[in-house]
């Protein structure tokens, strides 16, 4: 016992240090390839479910950290390329953002939830919003006249979106309660994270001016920076049930037990 004790910390480094190196090269590949739509200075970003996955695996800290260095690593390699963030802006928004949202993740999601009676539709209006939010957010665009009409097809787009979202997260809660507390833990890690990085975008923006263009947002855009986030990434949450399943299967040790949250 004494030595498992001892591997524990050294394992959890390895883990975070993994987490990290997957989360940066999936996050760059994506910014790199064709699915890369940016709004303002937030990015399209599905690698959110490898945070995802260690946070459930190895408990919330590992999720955390290995989230906060990665989108850091990813936030230096686009200030060289593109200019479009820096050091500093990761350091306000992104990093904080990251580690709060996949610890809450893992740390909610590794616990046993009585999720009955009126506590079930939690998800559910969490879900709602995660439907709709990229919708209201390109509509917000598109009227601040910040994205040309011709976007208006992206409405379309996600409005489909906001349906498969909803039919997703509706059809896990109710087939897959063992993981209605990775539900909720994901919901709740994402909704926190998003409104970090809109307000914490604001706020830089306030003291320093957005990179690039140097403007200063308001408060409406800093919300529908987080409906972007909260959006756009909960489908790729939903969806790490079906990869924690296979790695149960194949590692079952690796399974969380309650009271074990890390």
């Amino acid at each position: 016992m004494a030595g498992l004790n001892q591997k524990a910390p050294a394992r959890r480094i390895v883990a975070i240090g993994v987490c990290a190196a997957l989360y940066t090269v999936i996050g760059l590949a994506t910014f790199l390839g064709i699915f890369t739509p940016v709004l303002g200075v937030v990015r399209f970003w599905p690698a959110v479910f490898v945070p995802a996955v260690f946070a459930m695996l190895f408990g919330p800290s590992v999720g955390g950290m290995g989230a906060a260095i990665g989108i850091f690593l990813s936030d230096l390699y686009v200030f060289y390329a593109t200019g479009q963030t820096n050091p500093l802006l990761s350091l306000i928004a992104g990093v904080p953002a990251n580690f709060l949202g996949f610890y809450i993740l893992g740390r909610v999601g590794r616990s046993k939830g009585e999720w009955k009676g009126w506590k079930f539709s939690i998800p559910l209006i969490f879900l709602g919003v995660a439907a709709l939010g990229p919708l209201a957010y390109v509509e917000y665009m598109v009227s601040m006249g910040m994205v040309g009409t011709d976007a208006k097809w992206i409405s379309t787009m996600l409005f489909l979106l906001a349906i498969i979202i909803f039919i997703l997260g509706l059809v896990g809660a109710i087939l897959r309660r063992e993981y209605l507390s990775y539900y909720v833990g994901g919901t709740l890690g994402l909704l926190i994270g998003g409104l970090w990085i809109g307000f914490g975008i604001w706020l830089y923006s306030q003291i320093f001016g957005l990179p690039i263009t140097g403007d200063r947002i308001d408060l409406a855009l800093a919300i529908y920076f987080f409906l972007w986030v909260f959006g756009t990434e909960i489908p790729f949450i939903l969806l790490v049930p079906p990869i924690l399943d296979v790695i149960y299967r194949a590692f079952p040790f690796l399974k969380p037990t309650f009271g074990n949250k890390g």
